[in-house]
């Protein structure tokens, strides 16, 4: 499995970057359906449902700016590849492309969503913890 998702290591995107953008990019999709007004009920709940996964990714991804840091780098890279794919499908395959602005929205925040995921090194940049087996001369 390592090297089916190994391109999602070596993206010239830092996970720094990447985790920093996770947060506007939740405030866009919570708020996105709200401001722009979305017609179809199921546009609004497909997006919002996006927008609570990203919070989560973006809140729980062990890297820098990750604040319960459980989620690994690489699953989170799988789940974004998910669903920004998911995003730009969701108007056709759920059937509300006739809400202009829910649609635009949709394949416009996944293009953008998919390009940033190719683009990042999924890894920790953590440093690693210090080994409280190993013990250090007095001073």
């Amino acid at each position: 499995m390592s090297q089916l998702f190994g391109f999602l290591r070596r993206g010239p995107i830092s996970p720094r970057v990447h985790g920093t953008l996770d947060y506007p990019l939740a405030t866009v999709l919570l708020g996105g359906p709200r401001v722009l007004n979305f017609r179809e009920d199921t546009a609004t709940a497909f997006v919002l449902a996006v927008g609570g996964a990203a919070s989560v990714l973006a809140v729980g991804t062990a890297w820098s700016r990750g604040i319960i840091r459980v989620i690994p780098p690489v699953a989170h890279g799988v789940a974004d590849l998910a669903a920004t794919t998911a995003l730009i499908a969701a108007p056709f395959v759920l059937g509300f492309t006739r809400d202009r602005r829910a649609t635009a929205f949709c394949v416009a925040v996944g293009a953008g969503g998919l390009g940033a995921t190719l683009l990042t090194r999924f890894e920790s940049d953590l440093e690693p913890a210090a080994d409280p087996t190993q013990t250090y001369p007095a001073v």
